[in-house]
């Protein structure tokens, strides 16, 4: 490990990358993009960057703060948890990796986005959803990675990207407005899991009242959300039916009390204003919604976005 590279400057970071990186061409195909993911991961629980095919001007955030590589999961003695899943989209030069991570020794839930322009990484992107914060969160050691997310569509079982993407927004646009109506197609098996944790059946408190995806939205269990804004689909794969969105989801808490549409009384999570920073997996099959997974942040109310300046 170079212990004394976490101290040079981001300049300096990108001229010792960008040598190795001017001798590729320009075309990067999912083969590449999830090739340069699996470097970064490599290079960065080794600690050593000065390999990677870097731009000349590189933008790194980690949880929505703007960071140096170097500071924060790169410096916190980083590991990786297993293979995880590499999800590439050469339509757009974006990558991600949803897996676990770990810091000296602590295990996280971490969604990492790569941008690559002429094969070389112009943009980091993480979300690690760490054990207490305020946020949802299971035990790592009882995670099982979907591998529907990677595993191809029947050519009649798949949809277009443009529908893909109006899937998601239209799910979006229903916690939103949580109101009962639900404004995209979901099927009726449906999973959402965040940070681990299965919120569409089992023992969290709204899979008591009612199970599954379309379900919980028609019951309005999510109404406490003011808003979901800065949203981005960077993947989107036909092939295997996948959307990854990132987004950031407000709750003002102008009250702790409300009642889902069937009129039971209820209880926000978390009594004080906060938003939620997420990157989200969405698997869509015929169609339809059929399982939500990934990581979610806890954060300042009202944040700004540093990806949509």
């Amino acid at each position: 490990m170079k212990k004394t590279f976490l101290a040079v400057s981001v300049a300096a970071l990108i001229l010792l990358g960008h040598t190795h990186a001017q001798a590729q061409g320009p075309d990067c195909d999912a083969h590449c993009l999830t090739g340069i993911a699996q470097q970064y991961l490599n290079d960065v629980t080794a600690q050593d960057s000065s390999k990677l095919p870097w731009a000349n001007r590189v933008r790194y955030t980690e949880n929505n703060v703007a960071m140096m590589i170097g500071d924060g999961f790169w410096g916190a003695g980083p590991s990786k948890v297993g293979e995880g899943l590499y999800l590439p989209d050469p339509h757009t030069g974006n990558v991600v990796w949803w897996g676990i991570t770990g810091e000296h020794g602590q295990a996280a839930y971490h969604g990492l986005r790569l941008k690559i322009v002429n094969r070389e990484i112009t943009e980091v992107e993480s979300y690690l959803g760490r054990e207490g914060t305020p946020d949802l969160f299971a035990a790592v050691a009882d995670y099982q990675l979907d591998q529907t997310f990677s595993s191809e569509l029947r050519s009649a079982d798949r949809s277009p990207r443009e529908r893909m993407v109006a899937l998601v927004d239209g799910w979006f646009n229903s916690r939103q407005l949580n109101d009962g109506n639900v404004f995209t197609s979901i099927a009726d098996g449906c999973k959402r899991t965040v940070n681990g944790l299965d919120t569409t059946s089992g023992e969290y408190w709204a899979a008591q009242l009612a199970e599954g995806c379309r379900q919980q939205l028609t019951l309005g269990l999510h109404k406490p959300v003011d808003r979901i804004r800065a949203r981005r689909y960077p993947v989107v794969n036909e092939e295997t039916g996948v959307v990854v969105a990132l987004s950031l989801e407000d709750h003002a808490v102008r009250y702790v009390d409300y009642t889902s549409t069937d009129g039971k009384p209820l209880k926000v999570e978390v009594e004080y204003p906060n938003a939620r920073g997420r990157l989200e997996l969405f698997k869509i099959v015929s169609g339809e919604i059929t399982r939500i997974d990934g990581v979610s942040v806890f954060l300042p109310y009202y944040i700004h976005s540093l990806w949509n300046e």
